[in-house]
Protein backbone atom coordinates (compact mmCIF):
# COMPACT_ATOMS: atom_id res chain seq x y z
CA UNK A 1 0.00 0.00 0.00
CA UNK A 2 1.15 3.45 -0.35
CA UNK A 3 1.93 5.44 2.87
CA UNK A 4 0.02 8.62 3.89
CA UNK A 5 1.32 10.54 6.73
CA UNK A 6 -1.68 12.72 7.87
CA UNK A 7 -0.31 15.88 10.66
CA UNK A 8 -3.70 17.72 12.35
CA UNK A 9 -3.14 20.26 15.15
CA UNK A 10 -5.87 19.68 17.45
CA UNK A 11 -6.02 23.22 18.56
CA UNK A 12 -6.35 24.55 14.88
CA UNK A 13 -9.81 26.85 14.43
CA UNK A 14 -13.05 25.48 16.64
CA UNK A 15 -10.90 22.31 17.81
CA UNK A 16 -13.59 20.10 15.64
CA UNK A 17 -11.13 18.20 13.10
CA UNK A 18 -10.75 15.89 15.93
CA UNK A 19 -14.50 13.94 15.17
CA UNK A 20 -13.69 13.89 11.47
CA UNK A 21 -10.26 12.40 12.32
CA UNK A 22 -11.99 8.59 11.75
CA UNK A 23 -14.00 9.74 8.09
CA UNK A 24 -10.72 11.43 7.09
CA UNK A 25 -8.94 8.18 7.63
CA UNK A 26 -11.36 5.82 6.61
CA UNK A 27 -11.34 7.93 3.04
CA UNK A 28 -7.60 7.37 2.72
CA UNK A 29 -7.50 3.66 2.99
CA UNK A 30 -10.37 2.98 1.18
CA UNK A 31 -8.34 5.11 -1.61
CA UNK A 32 -5.07 2.77 -1.19
CA UNK A 33 -2.97 4.53 1.75
CA UNK A 34 -1.69 2.87 4.74
CA UNK A 35 -2.30 6.17 6.96
CA UNK A 36 -0.32 6.99 9.62
CA UNK A 37 -1.33 9.99 12.29
CA UNK A 38 0.54 12.46 13.54
CA UNK A 39 -0.92 14.73 16.56
CA UNK A 40 0.68 18.16 16.71
CA UNK A 41 0.76 19.10 20.88
CA UNK A 42 4.20 21.23 20.79
CA UNK A 43 5.41 24.46 19.25
CA UNK A 44 7.96 22.84 16.83
CA UNK A 45 7.00 19.58 16.72
CA UNK A 46 5.37 19.08 13.52
CA UNK A 47 9.05 20.02 11.91
CA UNK A 48 10.72 18.44 14.21
CA UNK A 49 8.36 15.12 13.02
CA UNK A 50 8.92 16.00 9.33
CA UNK A 51 12.52 16.19 10.01
CA UNK A 52 12.76 12.60 11.09
CA UNK A 53 10.16 10.43 9.66
CA UNK A 54 11.57 8.23 6.75
CA UNK A 55 11.35 9.17 2.91
CA UNK A 56 9.32 6.75 1.99
CA UNK A 57 6.10 8.28 2.24
CA UNK A 58 3.82 8.83 -1.08
CA UNK A 59 1.79 12.05 0.50
CA UNK A 60 1.17 14.05 3.38
CA UNK A 61 -1.82 15.56 4.75
CA UNK A 62 -1.95 18.47 6.67
CA UNK A 63 -5.02 19.09 8.41
CA UNK A 64 -5.07 23.32 10.03
CA UNK A 65 -5.09 26.64 9.38
CA UNK A 66 -2.86 28.91 7.12
CA UNK A 67 -0.04 28.69 9.58
CA UNK A 68 -0.30 25.01 10.33
CA UNK A 69 0.48 24.58 6.30
CA UNK A 70 3.24 26.96 6.32
CA UNK A 71 5.08 24.97 9.06
CA UNK A 72 4.32 22.25 7.02
CA UNK A 73 5.68 23.44 3.56
CA UNK A 74 8.98 25.00 5.07
CA UNK A 75 9.70 21.23 6.85
CA UNK A 76 9.35 20.08 3.13
CA UNK A 77 11.14 21.97 1.28
CA UNK A 78 14.30 21.93 4.05
CA UNK A 79 13.84 18.11 3.79
CA UNK A 80 13.84 17.99 -0.12
CA UNK A 81 10.18 16.25 0.09
CA UNK A 82 9.68 16.33 -3.62
CA UNK A 83 5.56 14.52 -2.63
CA UNK A 84 2.44 15.74 -2.83
CA UNK A 85 0.71 18.09 -0.38
CA UNK A 86 -3.04 17.58 0.88
CA UNK A 87 -4.60 20.56 2.65
CA UNK A 88 -7.68 19.99 4.66
CA UNK A 89 -9.15 23.23 6.03
CA UNK A 90 -9.35 23.54 10.05
CA UNK A 91 -8.21 26.32 10.72
CA UNK A 92 -9.29 30.17 11.88
CA UNK A 93 -8.14 31.56 8.59
CA UNK A 94 -7.96 29.50 6.04
CA UNK A 95 -6.79 31.48 3.10
CA UNK A 96 -4.96 29.72 0.94
CA UNK A 97 -7.62 26.31 1.25
CA UNK A 98 -10.21 28.43 0.17
CA UNK A 99 -9.02 29.37 -3.27
CA UNK A 100 -8.09 25.88 -3.71
CA UNK A 101 -11.77 25.37 -3.36
CA UNK A 102 -12.19 24.03 -0.15
CA UNK A 103 -14.25 25.85 2.97
CA UNK A 104 -13.84 25.38 6.45
CA UNK A 105 -15.67 22.15 7.36
CA UNK A 106 -15.71 20.43 4.55
CA UNK A 107 -13.44 17.70 5.67
CA UNK A 108 -15.01 14.88 3.78
CA UNK A 109 -14.79 17.00 0.51
CA UNK A 110 -11.40 17.88 1.13
CA UNK A 111 -9.98 14.19 1.35
CA UNK A 112 -11.88 13.23 -1.40
CA UNK A 113 -10.38 15.15 -3.70
CA UNK A 114 -6.97 14.25 -2.63
CA UNK A 115 -7.52 10.43 -3.09
CA UNK A 116 -9.22 10.94 -6.51
CA UNK A 117 -8.10 13.81 -8.57
CA UNK A 118 -4.02 14.17 -9.47
CA UNK A 119 -2.44 16.83 -7.72
CA UNK A 120 -0.64 20.00 -9.42
CA UNK A 121 2.67 21.83 -9.15
CA UNK A 122 2.67 24.96 -7.56
CA UNK A 123 4.23 28.30 -7.40
CA UNK A 124 5.77 28.91 -3.90
CA UNK A 125 7.05 32.26 -2.68
CA UNK A 126 11.23 32.59 -0.77
CA UNK A 127 12.11 34.94 2.12
CA UNK A 128 15.53 35.94 2.13
CA UNK A 129 16.16 32.50 0.65
CA UNK A 130 15.17 30.78 3.55
CA UNK A 131 11.79 31.85 4.39
CA UNK A 132 8.83 30.07 2.09
CA UNK A 133 5.36 30.93 2.30
CA UNK A 134 2.27 29.40 -0.13
CA UNK A 135 -0.03 32.30 -0.44
CA UNK A 136 0.84 35.60 1.35
CA UNK A 137 3.54 37.84 2.64
CA UNK A 138 2.45 40.96 4.01
CA UNK A 139 3.65 44.56 5.91
CA UNK A 140 2.29 47.82 7.42
CA UNK A 141 -1.04 47.84 9.30
CA UNK A 142 -4.12 45.76 9.47
CA UNK A 143 -2.05 42.54 8.80
CA UNK A 144 -3.33 40.81 11.92
CA UNK A 145 -6.50 41.45 11.21
CA UNK A 146 -7.51 37.82 10.95
CA UNK A 147 -6.07 36.88 14.04
CA UNK A 148 -7.54 39.62 16.00
CA UNK A 149 -11.28 39.36 14.65
CA UNK A 150 -13.41 37.48 17.11
CA UNK A 151 -14.47 33.75 16.57
CA UNK A 152 -18.31 34.24 17.15
CA UNK A 153 -18.08 37.69 15.16
CA UNK A 154 -16.37 36.01 12.39
CA UNK A 155 -19.23 32.78 12.24
CA UNK A 156 -22.14 35.06 12.52
CA UNK A 157 -20.98 37.74 9.86
CA UNK A 158 -18.28 36.01 7.80
CA UNK A 159 -16.14 38.23 5.79
CA UNK A 160 -18.05 41.05 7.00
CA UNK A 161 -16.03 40.95 10.14
CA UNK A 162 -12.96 41.74 8.56
CA UNK A 163 -14.00 44.91 6.86
CA UNK A 164 -15.76 45.73 10.18
CA UNK A 165 -12.13 45.34 11.96
CA UNK A 166 -10.45 46.75 9.54
CA UNK A 167 -12.87 49.93 10.12
CA UNK A 168 -12.22 50.08 13.61
CA UNK A 169 -8.40 50.74 13.32
CA UNK A 170 -8.56 53.18 10.66
CA UNK A 171 -8.29 56.30 13.51
CA UNK A 172 -4.67 54.20 13.96
CA UNK A 173 -3.86 54.76 10.78
CA UNK A 174 -0.07 56.58 10.04
CA UNK A 175 1.25 56.88 6.71
CA UNK A 176 4.72 54.69 5.89
CA UNK A 177 7.50 55.70 3.46
CA UNK A 178 8.18 52.28 1.63
CA UNK A 179 10.91 51.42 -1.29
CA UNK A 180 9.30 48.63 -3.21
CA UNK A 181 11.80 47.39 -5.88
CA UNK A 182 10.87 45.00 -8.51
CA UNK A 183 13.19 43.17 -11.43
CA UNK A 184 11.95 46.29 -13.42
CA UNK A 185 11.44 49.53 -11.16
CA UNK A 186 12.32 51.10 -8.17
CA UNK A 187 9.14 52.71 -6.44
CA UNK A 188 9.18 54.59 -3.48
CA UNK A 189 6.02 55.79 -2.05
CA UNK A 190 3.74 56.38 1.37
CA UNK A 191 1.74 53.73 1.69
CA UNK A 192 -0.81 52.19 4.70
CA UNK A 193 -0.22 48.30 3.87
CA UNK A 194 1.05 46.12 1.47
CA UNK A 195 0.54 42.38 0.62
CA UNK A 196 2.52 40.15 -2.18
CA UNK A 197 0.31 37.37 -2.79
CA UNK A 198 0.03 34.07 -4.53
CA UNK A 199 -3.58 33.07 -4.07
CA UNK A 200 -6.11 36.02 -4.44
CA UNK A 201 -6.76 36.46 -1.21
CA UNK A 202 -5.87 37.04 2.33
CA UNK A 203 -7.30 38.20 5.90
CA UNK A 204 -10.43 36.58 4.96
CA UNK A 205 -11.16 39.29 1.75
CA UNK A 206 -11.29 36.40 -1.12
CA UNK A 207 -11.09 38.48 -3.98
CA UNK A 208 -8.09 40.92 -3.30
CA UNK A 209 -6.31 39.70 -6.33
CA UNK A 210 -8.65 38.45 -8.94
CA UNK A 211 -6.31 37.85 -11.56
CA UNK A 212 -4.10 35.67 -9.16
CA UNK A 213 -3.03 32.47 -10.36
CA UNK A 214 -0.48 29.75 -8.50
CA UNK A 215 1.43 29.05 -11.53
CA UNK A 216 1.82 31.99 -13.79
CA UNK A 217 5.37 31.84 -11.79
CA UNK A 218 4.47 35.93 -10.38
CA UNK A 219 3.07 37.06 -7.49
CA UNK A 220 0.23 40.07 -7.50
CA UNK A 221 1.77 43.23 -5.07
CA UNK A 222 -1.51 44.88 -3.69
CA UNK A 223 -0.82 48.35 -1.53
CA UNK A 224 -2.94 50.53 -0.35
CA UNK A 225 -1.63 54.39 -0.83
CA UNK A 226 -1.29 56.83 1.57
CA UNK A 227 -4.52 58.73 1.08
CA UNK A 228 -7.08 60.43 3.38
CA UNK A 229 -8.54 58.59 6.12
CA UNK A 230 -11.65 59.06 4.80
CA UNK A 231 -11.57 57.85 1.75
CA UNK A 232 -10.52 53.81 3.24
CA UNK A 233 -14.15 52.65 4.65
CA UNK A 234 -15.31 52.75 0.96
CA UNK A 235 -12.32 50.97 -0.29
CA UNK A 236 -12.68 48.33 1.95
CA UNK A 237 -15.95 47.46 0.97
CA UNK A 238 -14.58 47.31 -2.73
CA UNK A 239 -11.75 45.07 -1.57
CA UNK A 240 -14.44 42.51 -0.43
CA UNK A 241 -15.98 42.16 -4.10
CA UNK A 242 -12.91 42.76 -6.23
CA UNK A 243 -13.46 46.27 -7.51
CA UNK A 244 -10.73 48.33 -5.77
CA UNK A 245 -8.05 47.05 -8.49
CA UNK A 246 -8.50 49.46 -10.83
CA UNK A 247 -8.95 52.08 -8.38
CA UNK A 248 -5.29 53.30 -8.98
CA UNK A 249 -5.87 56.46 -7.13
CA UNK A 250 -5.94 53.95 -3.73
CA UNK A 251 -4.44 51.02 -4.87
CA UNK A 252 -0.56 49.99 -6.36
CA UNK A 253 -0.73 47.11 -8.23
CA UNK A 254 2.34 45.32 -9.52
CA UNK A 255 2.92 41.42 -11.05
CA UNK A 256 6.51 40.26 -10.80
CA UNK A 257 8.70 37.04 -10.04
CA UNK A 258 10.73 39.77 -7.29
CA UNK A 259 10.09 41.95 -4.91
CA UNK A 260 13.11 44.01 -2.54
CA UNK A 261 10.74 45.55 0.67
CA UNK A 262 12.26 48.81 2.59
CA UNK A 263 10.56 50.50 5.03
CA UNK A 264 12.88 54.11 4.56
CA UNK A 265 12.02 55.44 8.36
CA UNK A 266 13.74 52.88 10.78
CA UNK A 267 11.98 54.44 13.90
CA UNK A 268 8.79 53.17 12.66
CA UNK A 269 7.24 49.98 14.85
CA UNK A 270 6.06 48.59 11.88
CA UNK A 271 8.73 47.15 10.73
CA UNK A 272 7.91 43.43 10.85
CA UNK A 273 6.39 41.12 8.18
CA UNK A 274 3.82 38.46 8.55
CA UNK A 275 4.25 35.37 6.52
CA UNK A 276 1.05 33.00 5.98
CA UNK A 277 -0.37 34.87 8.99
CA UNK A 278 2.38 34.25 11.04
CA UNK A 279 5.72 36.40 12.02
CA UNK A 280 8.24 36.66 9.70
CA UNK A 281 11.72 38.69 8.95
CA UNK A 282 12.28 42.18 9.61
CA UNK A 283 12.14 44.80 6.74
CA UNK A 284 14.40 45.27 4.64
CA UNK A 285 13.78 41.52 2.92
CA UNK A 286 13.54 39.92 -0.45
CA UNK A 287 11.01 37.58 -2.02
CA UNK A 288 11.24 35.74 -5.13
CA UNK A 289 9.28 33.24 -6.74
CA UNK A 290 10.04 29.64 -6.99
CA UNK A 291 8.02 28.34 -10.07
CA UNK A 292 5.55 25.08 -9.91
CA UNK A 293 7.83 24.32 -6.35
CA UNK A 294 5.19 21.94 -4.96
CA UNK A 295 2.33 20.07 -5.77
CA UNK A 296 -1.24 20.39 -4.16
CA UNK A 297 -5.07 19.22 -4.67
CA UNK A 298 -7.67 21.55 -5.92
CA UNK A 299 -11.11 21.23 -5.37
CA UNK A 300 -12.80 19.50 -8.87
CA UNK A 301 -15.79 21.56 -7.61
CA UNK A 302 -14.16 24.73 -7.63
CA UNK A 303 -15.27 27.71 -9.58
Amino acid sequence: MKKLKLIYNPFSGNKSFKFDLDVCIGIFQQGGFEVHPFRSMLQGDIAKHINAMPGDYDLIVVSGGDGTVNIVINAMMERKLNIPLGIIPSGTANDFATFLGFKSGQVEEACQAIVNTKSIAIDLGLVNDKIYFINVCAGGLLTNVSQTVDKDVKNALGNLSYYLKGVEQIPNFHKIPFRITTSKEVIEEYLYLYMIMNSAGTGGFTKLSPQASIQDGKFEFLAIRAKPLIELPPLFLKMLTGDHINDTKNILYLRDNYFKIECLKEDFNIMESTVDGESGPRMPFEVKVLPKAIHVFLNPKRS
